[in-house]
């Protein structure tokens, strides 16, 4: 794992209209507040777009599955803002849905936005972070640090762990969350458990 620290910059507040595209005017304004880092969070409606939801196989690297939809979705989502090559590389994730049916995945190339969709973007400052392609993954991926590509690192898993806590009684009363019938823990486990042979 790589990780960046910084801070929170300038904060916008968008409005994009029927018949706009959505990707398109994003980047846009992007460009010409000159947003270098940051993050995206949407909401609203597309009349149509144009959607990745997965490999077409699980292989590395991927051929991406592509998916079109129109009819007026509802979209909830979020996005990163890196530098990238050709100015801001801007990696949008979204969840749509229409009568039922839902897709997620990352938006791509075409999104026109069906009444209004809502943008807020948060800049990030003291960053240095670059989206670059990744010969292994064929993908563009964020890299941390110098231009070489060093970045910080995590620590280890073992290291600076504090040691376990000393178990706290329970109190009278109190059950715990596993022994509760109908829980999510007992679902899971009915749903996971495997039939005796």
């Amino acid at each position: 794992m790589h990780y960046s620290e910084g801070r929170l910059g300038r904060i916008f507040v968008l409005r994009i209209d029927d018949g706009e595209d959505f990707l398109a005017a994003t980047k846009e304004f992007i460009q010409n507040k000159s947003v270098q880092t940051g993050t995206i969070l949407f909401l609203g409606a597309l009349r149509q777009g144009r959607m990745v939801t997965g490999p077409e196989e699980l292989v590395i690297p991927p051929e991406p599955h592509y998916v079109m939809f129109e009819g007026g979705w509802e979209m909830v989502g979020i996005g990163t803002i890196y530098p990238g090559d050709d100015g801001p590389a801007i990696h949008y994730h979204a969840s749509v849905g229409r009568a039922g049916h839902a897709l997620t995945g990352c938006l791509r190339e075409k999104a026109v936005t069906y009444i209004v969709a809502e943008v807020i973007i948060l800049e990030f400052t003291g960053l240095d972070i670059r989206r670059r392609a990744d010969e292994k993954t064929g993908v563009s991926l964020p890299v941390h640090g110098r231009p070489d590509g060093t970045g910080q690192q995590s620590p280890s898993p073992s290291a600076n762990r504090a040691p376990p806590a000393e178990p706290v009684p329970e109190e009278k009363g109190e059950k715990e969350e596993e022994d509760v019938p109908g829980g999510l823990a007992e679902i899971i486990r009915d749903l996971t458990r495997r039939p005796r042979a």
